[in-house]
C-alpha cells in the first residue's frame, strides 16, 4: 500500500509538474529591436582665390592668392595646412628641382589665428561642422626680384596647397598627425 502511494504520489507530481512546466510556457515573450549609429565625418575644402593664368609676372611684383579651408564633416575638426611652392621645367608638365625657391614670399593673412610647426600652419581653433571656414591663412604671393635671375625667365611657378583635418575628439591628432601636443600648447 505504501508503494502504490509513493507511485501515485510521484505520477501525481510528474503530473503537476508537466502542467506547470506547459503553463510557464504561456507566459514567455520575445521581442527584437535595431538600433543603427552612423558614424560622424571629417571632410575639409580648400578655399582658394587668385594667382590663376598669371602671365608676365615679373620680380617685385605680388600677385593675390587666398587661401582658407572650411570643415564640411559632421565632427569637430583641427586643420593643418602645408605650402609647397614649386617651379616647373619649360613643358610647365614637371617640378624643377634645379630652381630655387627662395625666392618666392608667402605672404600670410593671421598669423594670430595660424602656428607654423615643422612644416605645417595650424589652425588654433575648431572648426565646428556645418561649413565653417579658417581665417585666411595666405593673401598673396611675392617674385622677390633681388633673387629672380634669368634661369626663372617664361617658368612657370605652382603652388601646392595640402590640408588635413582630423576630428577634435579624443586627442586624435597624436595618432594621425604623429605629435604630443598642438603647436600653440607649445608657447
Amino acid at each position: 500500500m505504501k508503494r502504490s502511494l509513493l507511485i501515485g504520489l510521484a505520477v501525481f507530481s510528474l503530473m503537476a509538474l508537466l502542467v506547470v512546466g506547459g503553463t510557464l510556457a504561456f507566459f514567455t515573450d520575445h521581442k527584437e529591436t535595431e538600433n543603427t549609429f552612423t558614424a560622424g565625418t571629417v571632410e575639409v575644402k580648400i578655399n582658394e582665390h587668385g594667382f590663376t593664368d598669371i602671365t608676365g609676372w615679373k620680380p617685385g611684383e605680388t600677385k593675390n592668392k587666398d587661401v582658407s579651408v572650411i570643415s564640411r564633416g559632421s565632427k569637430a575638426t583641427y586643420v593643418r595646412v602645408c605650402l609647397v611652392p614649386q617651379w616647373l621645367n619649360e613643358n610647365g608638365t614637371d617640378v624643377d628641382t634645379n630652381l630655387s625657391v627662395g625666392n618666392v614670399k608667402l605672404n600670410l593673412a593671421n598669423n594670430d589665428d595660424w602656428v607654423y610647426s615643422d612644416g605645417w600652419y595650424y589652425y588654433k581653433q575648431v572648426l565646428d561642422s556645418g561649413n565653417q571656414e579658417t581665417s585666411k591663412l595666405m593673401n598673396s604671393v611675392e617674385l622677390v626680384e633681388e633673387t629672380t635671375g634669368e634661369e626663372y625667365s617664361g617658368r612657370t611657378l605652382r603652388i601646392k596647397v595640402i590640408a588635413e583635418g582630423v576630428q577634435a575628439s579624443h586627442d586624435a591628432y597624436k595618432d594621425v598627425w604623429g605629435i604630443e601636443k598642438l603647436p600653440w600648447e607649445n608657447q
